[in-house]
C-alpha cells in the first residue's frame, strides 16, 4: 500500500527483489487488500518480524507467504512455511 493505492507485489524468492508489482483496482482483491490494511493499522509488529519468528519456531522451514488478517479483532500474520515437500501455515500475533 502506498497512500490509498494497493498493489500486488511478487518477490523473487532467490534474490529477494520485487519481480512484479501490479495495481489492485477492484473486486475481491481490493476487498482483501483493504482488510489486510485494517489489520496492519492495528499491528504493533511488522510482517517481517512475524515471519522471522515463525521460521525461528519451525526449524528447517522457510517462509514463502505472509498475509495479515484480523482474528477476533486482533491482528495476526498467517505465515505459510515450506520444508522440502512439507507445507504448513502458522499464525503469529501482531499485537
Amino acid at each position: 500500500m502506498k497512500g490509498d493505492t494497493f498493489s500486488e507485489v511478487i518477490v523473487d524468492h532467490k534474490t529477494g527483489k520485487v519481480a512484479k508489482a501490479e495495481p489492485i483496482t477492484g473486486g475481491d482483491d481490493l476487498t482483501a487488500a483493504k482488510a489486510q490494511s485494517e489489520a496492519m493499522a492495528k499491528a504493533k509488529r511488522s510482517l517481517d518480524a512475524a515471519a522471522s519468528e515463525a521460521v525461528k519456531e519451525n526449524k528447517g522451514y522457510r517462509a514463502v507467504s505472509v498475509m495479515p488478517a484480523l482474528k477476533d479483532g486482533h491482528p495476526v500474520a498467517d505465515v505459510t512455511l515450506v520444508k522440502g515437500t512439507e507445507w504448513k501455515t502458522v499464525s503469529e500475533k501482531l499485537d
